[in-house]
């Protein structure tokens, strides 16, 4: 499984400076993978529609992160969260993408 986060938007946000980071579970410890694998199931991430998040109001400084899944089956799917992103699984797994790929 493939993970790409790409963040845009917010506060301090610099275009050039922003890149993809790409997480391949492969390369992880095994219990960081599975915890991450876990979380995408809980998270029914292949349902997801394609933009969850927000709230009543919107606005530039939102931060958006486009999270995109590839799993071992060739599914992909991408969904982007715009903050605050309220639903439970997804916020933890957004978090946990973002804590792998800072290494």
């Amino acid at each position: 499984m493939r993970i790409e986060l790409k963040r845009e938007g917010g506060i301090a946000f610099f275009p050039g400076l922003a890149r993809p980071r790409t997480v391949d579970l492969a390369a992880l410890p095994p219990a960081t993978a599975e915890a991450l694998q876990r979380e995408v199931r809980e998270a029914r991430f292949f349902e997801q529609p394609a933009t969850v998040g927000g709230g009543p109001t919107a606005g530039a400084d939102r931060t958006r992160y486009t999270v995109t899944i590839e799993d071992d089956g060739g599914r992909r799917h991408s969904v982007q969260m715009v903050e605050p992103v309220k639903e439970p699984h997804l916020r933890s797994l957004l978090e946990l993408i973002q804590k792998a790929a800072r290494g």
